[in-house]
């Protein structure tokens, strides 16, 4: 599960059903695992029919991910949290939530709900297995018919439904039991320092995985790089959301900044790349209208006319406007889909500032450190 804010599918990632109006993908990669299955089960047992059998399995229990993932979904859509889709991947499913709830209660009934689901599946089976008086298969029976009777395909889809369960509650962040210990931690402490502590731990546990996949199995290794990865790509999007929530672009622009007109050469934003820390210019032309020039058009346009050119007979980009009230979260937003690396703040009207991707880190920076000064210092509680 993630409530990264990511496109409708993951790239390279197929379409194949809509459930609840939720799109189900799947991974180009899942078919890396189903191939790898079958040249497993093919040299263990010379069988066609095994193979097949393994394969179904596999199919089976990915259907029990997306319920679990589809567990999560619905759950989050009961507080009002839009899920955009669940992509299937050789690892498990993701499903792309616009965000998490912002209330610990709610984010740990989220992340419990995936987990439920695969022990009411587990029931589900239990109760069909007593009901029917369906025998254990026989450990000692023929390799080739590894999922051949219906015992075999039962058992072994309900241990590793209360496998999955179990596994998906260990509290190593950003798996579902990492986002309970975040939630647990949430009730004491700030949220986003309950992420950032809940990553470490999960970080931690991630090691412990690798070390475990290195003497047991490799898709240990696998989930385990992946958590480490997950975690701190999650506990720096947390630790930017609550930065950005804390200023507004006042705080955030730049004051001190060089306003070129469309009347002055090349040569005067070349000098002033080269004699100050500014390498993106706003360009007011003559009507008043405010344009962009960036390093790279800047470079582009030497090339191509040399540095005594007009600026305003390039073809600039216009600038993006922020007012200085809106929020920093929208600001970023706009600056990271846009082709140009600034974007102006206005007030009334008239350009008081500049706000680029590197200020916007350098904030951020500066709020960590603050962070961990703070918890260093035990006022997090």
């Amino acid at each position: 599960m993630t409530d990264r804010n990511t496109s409708v599918t993951m790239k390279w990632s197929f379409r194949f059903a809509r459930v609840a109006g939720i799109d189900i993908a799947v991974h180009a990669t899942f078919a890396l695992l189903l191939g790898w299955i079958a040249l497993t089960v093919w040299r263990t047992t010379q069988s066609g029919s095994a193979v097949l059998q393994g394969l179904a399995f596999v199919l089976t229990l990915f259907a029990c991910v997306v319920l679990h993932e589809l567990g999560h979904a619905l759950t989050a859509r009961h507080f009002g949290i839009r899920t955009r889709s669940i992509t299937l991947l050789p690892i498990g499913g993701v499903a792309a939530m616009e965000k998490m709830p912002e209330d610990p209660k709610q984010e740990m009934l989220v992340a419990i709900a995936g987990p439920m689901v695969n022990v009411a599946i587990a029931i589900v089976i239990g109760l069909w297995i007593s009901l029917n008086n369906i025998a254990p298969p026989d450990v000692n029976a023929d390799t080739s018919q590894l999922f051949g009777s219906p015992a075999a395909f039962l058992y072994s889809l309900l241990s590793i439904n209360l496998i999955l369960a179990i596994f998906n509650m260990l509290p190593a962040f950003p798996m579902d039991g990492g986002r309970v210990l975040r939630a647990a931690l949430a009730m004491r402490m700030e949220h986003h320092l309950a992420t950032i502590r809940a990553a470490k731990i999960g970080q931690s546990m991630a090691v412990v995985l690798f070390f475990l996949g290195f003497f047991y199995s490799p898709i240990l290794m696998l989930i385990s790089v992946f958590i480490w990865f997950a975690a701190g790509a999650e506990s720096g999007a947390e630790q930017l959301r609550h930065s950005l929530n804390r200023v507004s672009p006042r705080q955030a622009m730049i004051s001190r900044f060089d306003l070129l007109h469309g009347g002055d050469m090349l040569q005067r934003a070349l000098d002033l790349t080269l004699q100050t820390d500014q390498k993106n210019f706003p360009v007011q032309f003559a009507d008043g209208s405010l344009h962009a020039l960036s390093q790279k058009d800047m470079l582009a346009a030497l090339r191509s006319d040399g540095e005594q050119v007009r600026l305003h007979s390039l073809s600039l980009p216009p600038l993006e406007c922020c007012d200085i009230h809106e929020p920093m979260e929208q600001v970023l937003d706009r600056i990271q889909h846009q082709s140009n690396p600034i974007i102006g703040v206005t007030d009334e009207a008239k350009l008081c500032g500049v706000i680029h991707l590197e200020n916007i880190m350098e904030l951020v920076r500066i709020d960590e450190a603050r962070d961990a000064w703070r918890e260093g210092s035990g006022r997090t509680l």
